[in-house]
């Protein structure tokens, strides 16, 4: 009978060791069904790895947990925030042991923002997956996801990589930087996103960027003669510069220049918190809608991820527009464009300001009607947008500045009839503030707007944009009785 048992005991517990060996990489190593008096001989250097894998040596856990592995810790098509990002002559290097967690290339980087321009065979983003050997000669390398490599391997080859300064925004684009809508109001805007999402959804306070690097555009100073402004990443007015400059106080800018530099000297570069940013990955992703945030814009992050933004750039303002606000009405502005080849028939534009004018003449609003020029510095601009709770605007540039007003508000964006461009409605949404697009006699909310388009040679860019003023004052008198009600 003893004898029967111990078989019997025995049976058991080779049974509950092969489950183990299954069970192990599962998270699920103890053997607590073992009956009473029969101990598991799987101990001594082996056991649970941190996440919860069979270790052979202690070894061989020390190599792997002193290697600084390649983890993508936040993303969305266009924006990833990955943990030790390698770089090597213009190419994203991600190491690690999990390699299928890397998600799409073309969604992470590209070569060129334009798409027709050939790829010469360049790898923008390169896998390196740190594997064992294969199983079986029936294993096919060129099925892997990325590199095969061991991990000695990866010691060698990236071990002495030089480390670089971080958190660093890397802006990948060769073209459509030098803009404050394409820089602040597209691509910035969906890497800090990402960013917000990030700290929203782990509940870390995340350290400031230190480094914002344009690797494929320059300083419009050191931009090589005959260069245009699809090379440099400064726009002629200085907002991105600016504006970048009061986000991430003290932050260092490397460009072209500098990852040339670093291109040729062939060494392996260790970022060990970056911040990819890719207009054309933002375009492959299937939320796109023309615009690199498309994906990005949808991720929950805090009410207060763009004011926190504002509050930084107005921390130190002593200009003469009055924060505080004085008067419990509402602000209106009219931030006219007359003179800029894209604006109202001057007709539509004096009846519009009278019945601007007419809301304060009722006592229904304090009133602003001014336009916005470089010479105005860009703190006055933000400091006056901050006062205000709905804006009227012909489509342009300005109505960047919608990110700005507080969540709550409403802007108004004047476009031809036949127009619907949608590039600041997204930036209205995103802010918190409720978008009307007019189309001269009627207007429409984003959610019920005709699909995207502008025909005519002329486009958006004209200077005859008509308007039926009432349209847009009886819009805003319902807004103020709304507000006044609450």
């Amino acid at each position: 009978m003893l004898r029967a048992n111990q078989k019997l005991y025995t049976s058991y517990a080779a049974a509950a060791v092969a489950i183990y060996l299954l069970l192990g990489p599962l998270g699920l190593g103890h053997i607590p069904f073992l009956p009473d008096g029969i101990t598991s001989s799987w101990s001594g250097s082996s056991g649970n790895t941190r996440d919860g894998g069979i270790r052979s040596t202690s070894l061989e856990t020390d190599k792997l947990l002193n290697f600084k592995m390649s983890k993508i810790v936040n993303f969305a098509p266009g924006y990833t925030v990955v943990e030790n990002l390698y770089w090597h002559n213009y190419s994203y290097v991600f190491v690690t042991d999990q390699p299928w967690h890397i998600p799409k290339h073309d969604w992470i980087a590209n070569k060129h923002v334009d798409t027709r321009i050939p790829l010469q065979g360049h790898e923008e983003v390169k896998v390196y997956g740190i594997r064992l050997g294969p199983v079986s000669p029936e294993v096919k390398e060129e099925n892997q996801v990325g590199h095969s490599i061991s991990l000695d391997e990866a010691i060698a080859l990236f071990g002495r990589a030089e480390e670089l300064q971080s958190p660093m925004i890397i802006n990948n684009d060769d073209n459509f930087v030098s803009h404050y809508y394409h820089w602040i109001g597209e691509t910035f805007l969906g890497a800090w996103r990402t960013w917000s999402n990030y700290a929203w959804r782990t509940g870390q306070s995340l350290p400031p960027i230190k480094v914002v690097a344009f690797t494929k555009q320059y300083n419009k100073a050191e931009a090589p003669p005959g260069s245009n402004g699809a090379n440099w990443w400064e726009d002629t007015p200085g907002a991105n510069r600016w504006f970048t400059t009061k986000f991430f106080p003290g932050v260092t800018y490397e460009t072209k220049p500098i990852w040339e530099e670093r291109a040729a000297s062939h060494e392996y570069y260790l970022i060990p918190l970056a911040l990819i940013a890719d207009r054309r990955g933002g375009h492959n992703g299937p939320s796109n809608a023309w615009k690199p945030w498309g994906d990005a814009l949808r991720l929950p992050v805090s009410v207060d991820w763009l004011v926190n933004l504002r509050d930084r750039v107005l921390s130190d303002y002593n200009g003469p527009i009055n924060l505080k606000k004085n008067s419990k009405k509402p602000h209106v502005m009219y931030l006219e464009r007359q003179g800029s080849g894209r604006e109202l028939v001057p007709e539509d534009h004096e009846d519009l300001v009278k019945a601007v004018e007419q809301l304060e003449q009722d006592g229904l609003a304090d009133v602003t009607i001014k336009g916005f020029s470089s010479s105005i510095p860009f703190a006055d601009q933000v400091a006056e947008i901050s006062t205000v709770d709905i804006l009227i605007s012909v489509h342009g540039n300005g109505l960047t500045h919608t990110l700005w007003m507080n969540p709550g508000g409403s802007v108004f964006e004047l476009q031809p009839a036949e127009c619907t461009v949608t590039d600041y409605s997204p930036l209205a949404i995103a802010a918190g503030v409720q978008h009307y697009l007019v189309h001269e006699t009627s207007f429409c909310v984003p959610e019920e707007c005709p699909g995207r388009g502008c025909p005519g040679p002329r486009a958006i860019n004209r200077d005859d944009i008509r308007v039926t003023a009432h349209v847009v004052t009886d819009q805003v008198r319902r807004i103020i009785r709304r507000m006044n009600k609450n």
